[in-house]
Formats: C-alpha cells, structure tokens, sequence
C-alpha cells in the first residue's frame, strides 16, 4: 500500500464527463483563513477556475478561520445576489444557519477539501473526505514501525476533516499493527500563532525521549512548527507526519529529521471541480461525485515527483483543458 500510495500513476480521480453550458454567473469564493497556505491558494484556484468558465468571482473572502466571519461573507453573497458560493475548508456546520439560507435562496453552495456528512442537501463537498488521506499515513506508520511503537496523534476540532484523518489512519494501525499505540490529543487552530504550538511543547516535556515514536500533526502548517521545536530541544527520536504536503514542509521532509511524511492532496483540481459542481447546480443538471479524490503519500524518497506541483498532488491528464472543454470554452 506504501508503494502504491507513493506512486502518482496509480491514482484514480473521479471526474465529470457530460458538457454543459454554465452560462454566466458570479460566484462568492470564501476561503477558511488566508493565513493558511492551502486555504488561500485553494481559493485562488476557484477564482481562476470561474474566470476559466466565463463567471465572475467574487475578491477570495477571507474567513480568518472565524465562523463569523466565513457565515458573514456566506450572508453577504447572499445580499448580494451571486448566483453560487464556493467554500474552502470551512466546517459548514460551524456556519450552518447561513449556508441553510443560502440553500433556501436557491444559490448552490460547494467546498473544497471539506466533510460535511449529513449536510449533503445544502452543500456539495470535493474532496479526498479525510479518510483516504489518514489511511495514508496509518499505512506508512505500521510499515515504518516494523510492528509496533506509540503515536501521538493531533486534532484540531475546527476541522472535521482531521477526526477523520486521525479515525482512518487508527484503524490501519489496529488492522496491520496490533502492537502500536495511538494517543489522541486536541490542538487549537489559534496556537498557529504561538510559538511551540503550546500543546506540542507541553507533549514533549511530559514525554522524555523514548516515550513515543510517532507524531500524527492535524495538517503540515503545524507539522512546520512542531518538527522544529523537535529538533530544537535535540528530539530526534520522533517521526512527524502531517497532511496537505505544504511546500515548506516538503522541503523538511526532504532535509531528513524529524520531518518524515505528509499526504498530497488535488487542492487545484477540487477548487476546478467545486466550481464545475457549483455551475452544474446553478445551471439545473446532474453534479458528478468528487467526495473520493485520490491522494498522494509524500515522502523523502519521493518528495521531488513531479506530480508535486506546489505542494499539490495534480492528475497526470491535463484537468483545466478537460473543464474547459465541457464548459465550452476550449
């Protein structure tokens, strides 16, 4: 499975086949927080994507991951009449309410790298679905482990895509490493801005050298930090993976060290195909479903692929050209 995963040719990406005439529209971009590397880039992605299809798009919203502000800016479209609202990474039922009035004003509302089960009559999700992406890496940790060791695993309860990440990459473990051990532990989406991240220092002084071999960070902006603070206090016992390989921490992992693996994800192909999912609706025909988007294990040993692009994992067939052509723009 760890050679499968790492090999970008074996990847399936589901797509849509039927054209259609998206007509023109304008579409409300809201990201989850520029300040996240994934977050802004995936929303400036979806504005290219609606210029590619003969829309309008909004400036990308920044969410500042606050739901106040994402439900806001969800109002705000709403007022303002676009005709579709694309979301990215936001949990939908932290702003629920505004995404209901959405849905009742007719406007199609979809997300990017999102999971929002039990939402489905309101928002349209494009996504790898959280689960692809931990079993990449439980893989990864019972291969690397020989059969046993203990992991610290993190969540950010912002995001219900990480308790799904962290709930898949478990029950590879228990399937294929009896003898591993899975901690949990919560960290907050705000101690991005604090050195440490707080929770990871405190893990570290409550955990000598030795303790555990494994750290699960929720995403790879705080795998940044936590691998440095590592290496810092001299902690080169510990392997840390994260998610959504981040160009900075692809060039971690590439230095070797605490760094160890990250997960690739089709950040720029779910942004197209959220916006493809957002005209289709607006437009009254059938969507395509883009809630199992493949994703691509990162490690040294492949970090210089060139499916990487960015940090993003990217089909090997040209998506843009493909989106296009159904659009009637080619």
């Amino acid at each position: 499975m760890v050679d499968k995963l790492m090999d970008p040719a074996q990847a399936e990406f589901p797509k849509p086949t039927e054209a259609f005439d998206p007509g023109k529209g304008k579409v409300a971009v809201i990201s989850c927080g520029n300040a996240g590397i994934n977050c802004k880039d995936g929303s400036e992605d979806a504005t290219d994507a609606a210029k590619a299809m003969g829309w309008t798009s909004s400036p990308v919203f920044d969410g500042e991951f606050n739901p106040a502000k994402q439900s806001g800016y969800v109002r705000q479209a709403i007022q303002e009449k676009y005709d579709a609202i694309v979301l990215v990474s936001i949990d939908v039922n932290s702003i629920k309410a505004a995404v209901q009035a959405a849905a009742d004003a007719k406007i199609p509302v979809t997300c990017v790298m999102c999971s929002n089960p039990g939402l489905e009559d309101i928002v349209t999700d494009v996504t790898t679905g959280g689960t692809a992406d931990g079993q990449a890496i439980g893989y990864w940790t019972a291969a690397d482990s020989g059969g046993s060791g203990k992991v610290i695993a993190f969540d950010d309860k912002s995001f219900p895509i990480v308790a799904k990440r962290v709930a898949a990459a478990k029950q590879v473990l228990a399937d294929n490493c009896p003898d591993c051990e899975v901690e949990e532990k919560e960290i907050a989406t705000t101690e991005l801005t604090e050195p440490g991240p707080p929770t990871w220092t405190a893990t570290l002084t409550a955990n000598p050298p030795g303790s555990f071999q494994y750290a699960w960070a929720a995403y790879d902006p705080f795998a940044i930090p936590m691998a440095k603070t590592a290496e810092q206090q001299g902690r080169d016992d510990i392997k840390i993976t994260g998610y959504d390989a981040s160009p900075d921490y692809v060039q971690l992992i590439k230095q070797g060290g605490d760094a160890a693996a990250t997960t690739a994800a089709p950040f720029e192909y779910a942004a197209w195909g959220a916006v493809d999912e957002a005209a289709r609706a607006a437009a009254g025909v059938d969507q395509w479903d883009g809630t199992k988007l493949p994703v691509m294990l990162v490690t040294k040993d492949n970090a210089d692929d060139p499916a990487l692009e960015a940090g993003f994992f990217n089909p090997p067939f040209d998506f843009k050209a493909d989106f296009q052509k159904l659009w009637g723009q080619s």
